[in-house]
This record gives structure tokens, sequence and C-alpha cells, in this order.
């Protein structure tokens, strides 16, 4: 009888949360990068010390996409991160991609990152801002 009642509160417990028996995840998602937005952070504290002051996005007389970023360091000292930017289609199919590029971020100061696409297809654009790997120039 107490396997009945036990039993019993557990459905009922489930009702009211809101379970089910389907399975969480019935459809794959189109790019979880996508979808965390334009400028993507390899580290959660980069985004607080690297903040996006400034985002405009233009086209040139050629039709080529023009990224122009503004940062700002909201810290005492020089940082170094690297920058890559991709080029979307209107599809949201990669086009273009750029190389790993260091940009120096001075102090309290802000920076501006430019990136041109090379095609006129480029429909949108992601920029990722990591810090770089250790290299003998950071040894003392």
């Amino acid at each position: 009888m107490k396997t009945c009642g036990m039993a019993a509160m557990v459905l009922a417990a489930c009702w009211l949360c809101g379970c089910t028996t389907e399975p969480a995840y019935t459809k794959p998602e189109s790019n979880p990068y996508l979808k965390q937005g334009r400028i993507q952070y390899e580290s959660s504290t980069t985004k607080y010390v690297l903040e996006v002051v400034r985002i405009d996005a233009k086209r040139t007389g050629g039709g080529l996409l023009k990224v122009i970023v503004t940062f700002r360091n909201t810290t005492k000292q020089n940082l170094w991160a690297d920058v890559r930017t991709t080029f979307l289609d209107k599809d949201a199919h990669v086009l273009e991609q750029t190389n790993w590029e260091a940009v120096q971020f001075d102090a309290r100061t802000v920076t501006e990152y430019t990136c041109t696409s090379l095609s006129s297809r480029a429909g949108d654009y992601q920029i990722i801002v990591k810090k770089p790997k250790k290299t003998r120039l950071d040894i003392p």
C-alpha cells in the first residue's frame, strides 16, 4: 500500500512540475553558435574586460560587407587578444573566414577592429575574441 501511495505522489509531483514522457530534445538546433550573437568570446570573463562600445556594418561601393567594432579595455593594463571574423551568406552558411589576428587593446581606451569581406555575397558576420596562447614573448 505504501508503494502505491509513493508512486501516486511521484506521478502527481511530475504532473505538477510539468514533466512529460516526451524527450526534451526532439529536433537538432540549426547552429547553436549563431544563436550566441555576432560577437562571441572564448572566455566568459573576457566580455567584461573588453566591452563592445559600437558596431557598424555597412556595404562598400563594390558591395563588400565592412564591419567596424569599437572595443573598450576596462582594465589598467594593455591586453592582447586574437580576433577572427567569419562572413556568412544569406542562408547563414560560412562563406569565408579570416585568420586569427593578434590585436592589442590599450589600457582604459577604445580600439577599433575592422574587417571587410572578400565577396559581395556576404550577408552576415560573426567575430570571435579569444586570449592568445602564451608565446616566448610573454615569458619574462
